[in-house]
């Protein structure tokens, strides 16, 4: 009753802040359509506007559920929902220029197609706002679940990352529980945008009771990577002996590096792989990076002179910074960046961490902080060793001690951004932080990454 309650009231709130985002949009729009001189001559009174933009928005929120916007879906850093959104606001547009031409409607297409960018870039940006503040905010708190989760080893954990990327999904993890004695007491933190908090290890099987008056228990996810049947038999009696809701977790997470298809034949479930045959991946991807990559270079192209001839006056030493990188099934490649450190500077000690790294120029700190020290790599993306979205390419002698979970990220192209780049685990080891680069390889499409290039220039600013 609390997960139904819960997702009705996240779903209607959202599809309300959607609604009046759209709205206030077309009126921004059509300020800018008077402001720029294009409308001079086009005055709309604000008696025809408001129901105008009211219906606009209205009909844009059933397209946008149509495509799933408003389903309470986990997935990493909200991707999901963006794509869904870029989707949908996208279709809605499209259909009411349609409208327009074809129903002689007296609405000027400057202002709908203003409308499009302003209503794009506001409802992406306030959904990943919303995304960040939910998992803190004390008000949705009281419709969530709190669970403990029945083994802390690499399913465990893996689970308690899913769920601290998905605070949609109204679950939070109050802590763990496992029967090794040894590691009671200890913390493990979560990923995502909050790695300096995390749950502790409570205790074992014998202090379920115990946790579940004293933290108000909702349900137990088990999920132990190495369970026996009869274990897990043994474990399900206690918790129905106690009459405590349970989940069992099936340790299918390292399998899920590919896509799997879930199949039933009477009683018996069976597991496959799905073939992987992306005519995105194959085809559009390369084109598409490639002329968003000229497009872009010629817009910045008064922005890099400037940092050229910054970088030339800050400090002695080459412009552009060169290191060899892995890219795409284990290649060597050259990457390309502006220098932000001394020219004495090992390029391949640990990358700094903070502003305050005395390695990093004056300039170089501005840079860092912008990530405008990123786009000499669009060349690599004119080159073909890279795309515009995809894994960090890692260096060469971290990638030879890679395992074989690790290696996965290798099979596409690394990008200039992607999910770990706009994830608050940056300052971590790459490799380190899978769960971004094997979502991204499974789910990639030309809307995802169209949701991450928008997220990307929304927080450009948050480098270090």
């Amino acid at each position: 009753m609390k997960t139904k309650i819960y997702q009705t009231f996240s779903s209607l709130t959202y599809q309300l802040i959607d609604f009046m985002t759209i709205t206030v949009s077309i009126w921004i729009a059509y300020k800018l359509y008077r402001i720029s001189g294009i409308g001079e001559s086009a005055i709309y009174q604000k008696v025809d506007i408001i129901p105008v933009s009211m219906a606009i928005g209205l009909f844009a929120i059933v397209i946008m559920r149509f495509f799933k916007v408003y389903q309470m879906n986990s997935s990493v850093l909200n991707v999901e929902e963006i794509q869904n959104t870029t989707k949908g606001l996208t279709g809605a547009f499209l259909l009411i220029m349609v409208i327009l031409v074809f129903g002689r409607v007296d609405i000027s297409r400057y202002v709908i197609i203003f409308s499009y960018f302003i209503s794009l870039t506001l409802v992406i940006g306030l959904k990943t706002f919303l995304y960040h503040i939910q998992s803190v905010a004390a008000f949705w708190h009281k419709l969530n679940r709190n669970v403990l989760i029945y083994g802390a080893g690499e399913l465990g954990q893996a689970l308690y990352r899913e769920f601290s990327n998905s605070p949609k999904f109204g679950i939070i993890p109050v802590g763990f529980i496992d029967d090794n004695p040894l590691i009671t007491g200890r913390s493990i933190s979560r990923s995502g945008f909050d790695t300096t908090n995390g749950i502790n290890i409570l205790g074992n099987r014998h202090d379920i009771k115990r946790l579940k008056e004293s933290l108000t228990i909702d349900e137990i996810y088990i999920a132990i990577s190495n369970i026996g049947a009869e274990t897990l038999k043994e474990i399900q009696s206690f918790l129905n002996k106690e009459n405590i809701k349970w989940k069992f977790v099936p340790n299918l997470y390292k399998a899920s590096m590919h896509k799997l298809r879930i199949e039933q034949i009477g009683q018996i479930p069976l597991v496959s792989e799905e073939e992987s045959k992306s005519y995105y991946m194959s085809y559009v991807k390369s084109i598409f990076d490639i002329f968003a990559s000229l497009i872009i270079l010629v817009i910045l192209s008064p922005i890099i002179l400037i940092i050229v001839l910054l970088i030339r006056m800050d400090s002695k030493g080459p412009v552009i910074f060169r290191q060899d990188r892995v890219g795409k099934n284990g290649e060597i490649f050259r990457i390309y960046k502006f220098r932000t450190m001394d020219v004495d500077s090992n390029p391949y000690s640990i990358n700094p961490l903070d502003q305050n790294d005395p390695r990093i120029t004056k300039i170089g700190k501005l840079l860092r902080k912008s990530s405008f020290d990123e786009i000499p790599q669009l060349f690599n993306v004119l080159k073909g060793n890279m795309a515009l979205v995809g894994p960090r390419p890692e260096m060469p002698f971290i990638a030879e001690q890679y395992n074989e979970l690790q290696r996965e990220r290798l099979r596409v192209l690394p990008g200039i951004t992607g999910l770990w780049q706009l994830s608050g685990d940056r300052n971590k080891a790459i490799h380190e932080n899978m769960d971004y680069d094997l979502y991204y390889i499974q789910n990639v499409s030309f809307f995802m990454d169209v949701a991450i290039l928008i997220e990307t220039l929304i927080f450009a600013f948050r480098g270090i």
